[in-house]
């Protein structure tokens, strides 16, 4: 009993690795007398075995299968006699090394070259027209000019004293007046008479070729002396224009006398 007590003071003391082989041993009569001991006091366990106890010639070849050990006794057995024991404690820490001394600074590149301006876009297209803007508010009205002085009408006019008209002869020109272009109210007066018995007398206003009006008279008495008057609204296109008043007798020689011509201007 005390040896016993010494010894496992004696373990406890220093700290024991069972080998393979106790190992196996053990598990090849905890299997062998598993059966039994189970019905008649319960498990066995590993405390109940002395060291040594069961040795490999107490257990059969074969008996004892890999998948009937343990992962550690697995392990064990893989890794041999020589197992690597259990993982020590982590040392403390060393010291912090002192702090390098700074390195220079590197030098600067060179500047890149700087690159072209890109060539102008071309214009866009002109934008539509803007709407038109509403109408500006009607200016007063401005005063009045002054009226100006009233203009003086002054008409052309010829006078013409005696002309004689012989008989049969081709129409005589009494009287006449050269005017511009332009619109007249024309007025021709003459007064007519013969020397014979009576007789047939006619008088022409023209505008050059063109007859404005017209005066005749089928009886004269003889010796008697008529006044003839005629009157027309022209426009004549060419400048000058001929105005006339041109008479003829039928039958005794006559003459024309007191003839005149007026030609007042209109707009």
């Amino acid at each position: 009993m005390i040896k016993r007590a010494a010894r496992a003071h004696r373990t406890r003391a220093r700290r024991w690795w069972p080998t393979p082989s106790i190992v196996l041993a053990g598990a090849a009569l905890f299997i062998v007398l598993g059966g039994s001991a189970v019905a008649a006091t319960g498990l066995i366990r590993s405390g109940d075995i002395a060291p040594g106890a069961v040795t490999s010639r107490a257990i059969k070849d074969g008996a004892v299968e890999p998948k009937d050990l343990s992962n550690t006794t697995r392990a064990l057995i893989k890794g041999g006699a020589s197992a690597t024991g259990a993982k020590g404690d982590a040392g403390s820490g060393g010291t912090t090394g002192a702090t390098g001394a700074s390195g220079t600074n590197g030098a600067s590149g060179a500047e890149g070259a700087r690159g072209s301006n890109g060539a102008n876009g071309a214009n866009g297209p002109n934008g539509a027209n803007g709407l038109d803007g509403t109408d500006g508010i009607d200016g007063s009205n401005g005063t009045n000019g002054t009226n100006g002085t009233n203009g003086t009408i002054k008409p052309l006019s010829a006078r013409q004293g005696v002309t004689a008209l012989p008989t049969g002869a081709p129409s005589t020109t009494v009287v006449e007046l050269a005017v511009p272009a332009g619109n007249y109210v024309v007025l021709a007066k003459t007064q007519l008479s013969q020397t014979g018995a009576g007789d047939t007398v006619e008088c022409l206003l023209k505008s050059g070729a063109t007859t404005l009006d017209q005066a005749a008279m089928k009886t004269l008495p003889a010796l008697a002396a008529v006044p003839a008057s005629l009157q027309a609204v022209t426009t004549t296109t060419t400048s000058p224009t001929v105005l006339s008043v041109q008479c003829s007798v039928a039958v005794a020689n006559g003459s024309a006398n007191f003839s005149s011509l007026i030609a007042i201007p209109t707009a």
